[in-house]
């Protein structure tokens, strides 16, 4: 048993690691190849029965008549020694940890960049084909040629590497350095592990050789189920064409969701087959974002592949509108912008009354009612142009409402009004990233299987307080963002603090602030006193904030709380620093510790009953494998005493 204690340690580290990342694609890979490992020692020993009782029967029929007979008989009936059903369940027990903890360390490996992206459609036709049709029958091959040298462990493991190949066998090659580091740490592990076994145990006879195919099977199956699955989601129209049925693929937990992978496996495009727009426009949003949306970056790291995938196109076109409407270089260009961002949404949301003429495209994930040779010409460059496209192909489940009311405090900002009252600095917070909490909680129950919630009229999946609660939750944020940043804006012509803060007469200071941007005038201790005033406002509603963060899907929960909870830390810095810094920053460490707190669920009581448990698991380990060190002991003592009392006798 002592394999199992080790491959469980193994696991129980490796588990408490990813358990934050882990996705219901991952749940899937738990249960079908942890099933699958499970079941192979029993499907082994039934065949290695009947193969060996057939030989039997065959050496008895050749030497029925022979002079030796019973020599043969006596040779050819040595009972096989059976193994005893506890070893064959302790070996499926120590095969199914192992296989958890491969898909672990896969996906601890693997999940840091978008799978999308080490596909190529634009790479050589020869050299894609050669890769993925001539190696996967060369391993085919090599398959045959070992089942006839009566490797049977070996043929079987090349026949499903040559079939993952043929699937996703350019992918692979891509991806060759991360599952060539994956395949070397759990081949080493698995090995060890099997070395530790009893020598009546199967798994104390396999070689390394053996070992390296198991490990690499599997590995080579979850890149294979990540290839097909961000097919799936960037190239939906190959399996369902109508965008209102493929929200019921978005489950991967879900039946649907499988009848399209097979769907996809059945009807296996080349990688030249698909349109490289959608995987290059893609790259221009991550690069658009570049290195100013550090902590977004981070945040959605936590989150999905899939999801953060669509939440990048998203705030990548939200970052971009912005800067169209705000950072254009006169105010005749600011609006005409705004004028064009507000065509383009009522034509992706609304193409029947846009336009009915349908355009030819060769992109198939765009829709065919957007004239995109147009916009090319009123947007100001192609990475702009691709930032649009991407809006287009996830506007289907997004809120055109709340897209309408963004553009409003876009034409807030471009009026340059003062904001009033307390009040209207609530609504332009609510306007500004409340709806866009909106539209991300859209995209974040469409890509978790919860339906697709951007029409209000008959919507029985969409959950308006679930909303609401959002809006707060952005609300929030952004009223933090503004009491961080009055200095900043003042310095670039911006002043959100309410005039109603401000000592009579409120329009002088206000000139200070957003016309004369010195904001040095009026006085850092003034300034701090409106920051402070601003947070009392986030203060108010971060309870709301936070229940609108529980009503989220459990797979986003802690990376979105762990975002919330590190702006939230801003107010407690801002107000303890003796001056007003320019843009007030939580320490590295505090949101290091704040993201772990949050992820790993160390809240409060939680923590504390989480650590105890964590040390009496610990302390539970500890004396089993002392007690069965002992066990083992007396054991060998006894046999040892045995054999001396008989050579005595």
């Amino acid at each position: 048993m002592t394999y199992m204690y080790y491959a469980s340690a193994a696991l129980l580290v490796t588990f408490s690691v990813y358990r934050p990342f882990i996705t219901k694609l991952d749940k899937v890979k738990y249960g079908a190849l942890g099933g699958a490992s499970f079941l192979a020692p029993f499907v082994i020993d039934y065949n290695n029965r009947a193969t060996s009782t057939n030989q039997q029967q065959h050496q008895q029929q050749l030497n029925m008549t022979s002079i030796l007979h019973l020599i043969h008989v006596n040779a050819s009936n040595m009972p096989v020694s059976p193994t005893s059903s506890q070893s064959l369940f302790s070996d499926a027990v120590v095969l199914f940890m192992l296989t958890a903890f491969i898909v672990s360390v896969c996906g601890l490996f693997t999940r840091w960049h978008f799978p999308i992206t080490f596909i190529k459609p634009n790479s050589s036709i020869l050299v894609s084909g050669f890769v993925r049709h001539g190696l996967s029958i060369l391993i085919i091959l090599m398959a045959i040629t070992s089942q006839y040298a009566s490797l049977q462990s070996v043929s079987f493991a090349l026949t499903t590497i040559g079939l993952l190949w043929y699937i996703a066998g350019p992918y692979f090659i891509r991806r060759a350095k991360v599952i060539a580091a994956i395949s070397m740490i759990s081949s080493v592990l698995g090995f060890l592990v099997c070395c530790t076994a009893y020598t009546h145990s199967k798994l104390y006879a396999t070689s390394i050789l053996d070992c390296t195919l198991f490990v690499l099977v599997l590995v080579l199956s979850c890149n294979a189920i990540d290839y097909l699955d961000t097919i799936l989601n960037t190239y939906p129209h190959l399996v369902q064409k109508d965008k209102s049925k493929q929200a019921a693929l978005q489950d991967q937990a879900s039946l649907a969701y499988w009848m399209a992978i097979a769907q996809l496996v059945s009807n296996m495009p080349n990688e030249s087959d698909l349109h490289a727009s959608p995987i290059d426009d893609l790259e221009t949003a991550i690069r658009v974002l570049g290195p100013a949306s550090r902590s977004w970056k981070t945040m959605a790291a936590l989150f999905p592949v899939n999801l953060r995938q669509d939440l990048c196109l998203l705030y990548a076109f939200f970052r971009t509108a912005d800067d169209l409407v705000d950072d254009a270089p006169t105010p005749k260009q600011c609006e005409q912008n705004l004028i064009t961002i507000r065509r383009f949404l009522r034509e992706v949301f609304f193409p029947a009354k846009a336009n009915k003429q349908q355009y030819e495209q060769q992109d198939l994930t765009l829709p065919d009612h957007i004239n995109w040779t147009y916009y090319a010409t009123l947007l100001p460059n192609q990475d702009i142009l691709a930032i649009f496209r991407n809006f287009a192909r996830i506007s289907h489940y997004l809120c055109p409402r709340a897209m309408s009311e963004l553009t409003d405090a876009w034409e807030h900002d471009l009026r340059g009004e003062p904001v009033k009252k307390q009040k209207d600095l609530l609504n332009y917070a609510a306007l500004i990233s409340g709806t866009f909490g909106e539209l991300c909680t859209c995209a974040i129950m469409y890509k978790t299987g919860r339906g697709n919630w951007g029409k209000q009229k008959n919507n029985k999946a969409r959950n308006e307080d679930v909303l609401s609660r959002a809006r707060a939750t952005g609300q929030c944020l952004q009223l933090i963002n503004i009491a961080r940043d009055v200095i900043a804006d003042s310095l670039v012509g911006r002043c959100y603090v309410p005039l109603q803060y401000m000592p009579y007469p409120p329009q002088n200071m206000y000139h200070i602030l957003k016309v004369a941007r010195n904001p040095l005038l009026v006085g850092e201790q003034t300034l701090k006193s409106f920051s402070i005033r601003i947070l009392g406002l986030a203060d108010q509603i971060s309870d709301k904030a936070q229940k609108g963060i529980d009503g989220l899907p459990e797979e986003v929960q802690d990376s979105i709380r762990a975002a919330f909870e590190i702006y939230m830390a801003i107010g407690p810095t801002l107000i303890n620093d003796p001056g007003f810094p320019l843009r007030a920053k939580v320490p590295k460490r505090q949101q290091q510790w704040i993201a772990l707190r949050c992820i790993y669920g160390f809240r409060g009581p939680v923590a504390r009953a989480i650590s105890s448990t964590f040390y009496e698991m610990i302390s539970i380990y500890t004396r089993a494998f002392a007690r069965l060190s002992n066990a083992r002991k007396t054991a060998t003592a006894r046999t040892v005493v045995a054999a001396a009392a008989a050579a005595a006798n």
